[in-house]
């Protein structure tokens, strides 16, 4: 009976989907054209929108296809896709993006030669120029720091890692109410809480920008939104934090310099702005002057 049983494959390339079709078969021929030929790639079709390109490629013997019949979302569709990884390294690579045919080669190189790193990447290409990748390296709480402190974009989203079944309940992608903005920043903490994530210093992704990324829709949420999705991103990160390390005074001056975007290195504009407009003083010093109020008000209880 065993014979029937497929050999687990040295990488899966998890493709979360939705709406593919003008993009998926670029996609899918960038995964199979890799120089590291032991694959399998996982398409999650979300929503099981019609995608004919899809179709076409659902007998090949690397391809495993599952259509979701109910709308997950693209957090949940995410988490689905990665859960049926059966390799030995795994990867999120987006529906529209693509892949130079070494990219997986100079990852799976990065990560066997540094068995202390859990995640390695490429620098990312895109159309206009070039997006040189952050690394986080150190202890853990020199990780967490330089993370918290600096980063937001999601260079790791894409992150070849090695696959340890029991690291899953810390992986697995956590929504944040009420539009899921800056979930794939939090993975980053989430990655690096696992160990260091590395930079492969060749541009060997290429990001598609068009109008229906996800990331673009996130500039169009009104700025008392994006306001309270950034602070519930802080608290998130906070708590998954303070699971990893008992330095909780730490992880509270971080949570509390986080808070303000504005002095995080690669905060995006657009939410630069939303703060911008609601709070135009900087929101450390906002609340030392409330806190000096406050000493100077009388106590109720006086």
């Amino acid at each position: 009976m065993f014979r029937f049983l497929r050999p687990r494959p040295l990488v899966s390339i998890c493709i979360p989907a939705y709406d593919a079709q003008p993009f998926i078969a670029r996609v899918l021929e960038s995964a199979l054209s890799q120089s590291v030929d032991d694959i399998e790639i996982i398409v999650s079709n979300d929503g099981a929108l019609p995608t004919p390109d899809l179709q076409s490629y659902r007998k090949h013997p690397k391809i495993r296809v599952i259509n979701q019949r109910k709308r997950l979302g693209w957090v949940a569709n995410t988490n689905t896709v990665l859960s049926k990884a059966r390799g030995q390294y795994f990867m999120v690579l987006p529906h529209d993006d693509l892949l130079a045919p070494t990219y997986l080669e100079a990852c799976l190189s990065c990560l066997e030669s540094e068995p202390d790193t859990f995640a390695a990447y490429s620098d990312i290409e895109y159309h206009g120029g070039i997006l040189e990748a952050s690394e986080l390296l150190g202890t853990l709480d020199e990780r967490i720091s330089h993370m918290m402190e600096n980063l937001y974009n999601g260079y790791s989203f894409r992150a070849l890692m090695r696959r340890r079944p029991a690291d899953w309940p810390a992986l697995a992608m956590r929504h944040n109410p009420p539009t899921d903005c800056c979930v794939d920043t939090t993975w980053i903490l989430q990655q690096t809480l696992l160990g260091a994530l590395r930079r492969v210093r060749q541009p060997l992704y290429f990001k598609t920008l068009h109008e229906t990324n996800t990331h673009a829709s996130w500039e169009r949420i009104p700025p008392d939104m994006l306001v309270s999705g950034w602070w519930q991103h802080c608290e998130t990160l906070g708590m998954l934090a303070r699971e990893r390390t008992n330095n909780h005074t730490l992880i509270d001056r971080l949570v509390a310099h986080r808070r303000d975007p504005r002095r995080v290195i690669e905060t995006p504009l657009f939410l630069r702005n939303a703060f911008d407009a609601l709070y135009p003083q900087d929101l450390h010093l906002l609340n030392e002057k409330g806190e000096q109020e406050q000493s100077r008000s009388p106590s109720p209880l006086s």
